[in-house]
């Protein structure tokens, strides 16, 4: 029997637990770093995806970023209805802004089973016992939520093709190499893009990545704030980002910058 108060409990932790917020203390300028360093640095951003921060230094102790988010799960996972292949006894469904979205049933990551529950108008997947059936309460977002190392491992292996629905439980693996944004991360898809509303997922990304590149990372969350004209500034600097995130991204990138060593 599953414990619904336990899963309930479970995404409460996912909003609250893993978030990185913008750092405290100011980190060296951006050429005061020792050359050919690379850092990463994970977190739960934007309330459903796992973000990732890459900084490196060049010959001259100047960083270079790179932000991207790998989708969880519950997107990975969505199926076509309509199709032949995928039935209500198969799928199970989930609610977003009142529309009512199909996933498999039965997933699996590196090679471990999971069945979907539904939880009011949410759902988890859980680990699956020898017949399919949910066993226990371990929600697979918090395993892969756990730490760092987690977060890393589902963000790369995700790209390889370790995330796998299956029309039926114990059938054959199907590995997710796609979604109906494109791919399996942000930078590889068509997720948010330009010439809709503001800027568009990518611009702002790059805008983010270029303002702690030019302008530093060393600012306290006092110091990030959003002006009337909706662009955020460092300080008095004002930055071309709009992306209302912008501390989830701008924290990852400081996080990965605290790990440098300095020259």
């Amino acid at each position: 029997m599953m414990n619904t108060k336990t899963i309930t409990g479970g995404f409460a932790l996912l909003a609250g637990a893993v978030v990185l917020l913008a750092g405290c203390g100011a980190p060296p300028p951006p050429a005061g770093f020792a050359p050919g360093q690379r850092s990463e640095a994970y977190a739960y951003v934007h309330g459903g995806y796992v973000g990732m921060a890459l900084v490196t230094t060049g010959d001259d102790g100047r960083i270079s970023t790179h932000v991207d988010e790998a989708f969880l799960p519950h997107t990975l996972a969505i199926v076509d209805i309509d199709s032949s292949e995928w039935t209500r006894e198969n799928t199970e469904s989930y609610q977003v802004r009142g529309n009512e979205i199909f996933v498999a049933r039965h997933v699996s990551y590196q090679g471990k089973p999971y069945t979907a529950v539904s939880v009011g108008t949410a759902l988890a997947y859980v680990a699956a016992d020898d017949q399919g059936n949910p066993v226990g309460n371990a929600l697979l977002d918090l395993e892969i939520l756990r730490n760092q190392e987690t977060m890393a491992q589902w963000f790369h292996g995700i790209q390889e093709g370790a995330f796998a629905v299956h029309q039926s439980f114990g059938g054959d693996p199907l590995p997710v190499t796609s979604t109906a944004y494109g791919g399996v991360t942000k930078r590889d898809s068509t997720y948010w893009s330009s010439g809709g509303s503001g800027l568009g997922w990518e611009a702002n990304m790059n805008a983010i990545q270029d303002a702690a590149e030019r302008i530093g990372s060393g600012f306290q969350l006092d110091e990030i704030t959003r002006g009337n004209d909706d662009r955020w500034r460092l300080a008095d600097v004002v930055t071309r980002a709009t992306a209302s995130d912008f501390k989830d991204y701008f924290g990852l990138i400081q996080a990965a910058v605290g790990r440098l060593k300095m020259k």
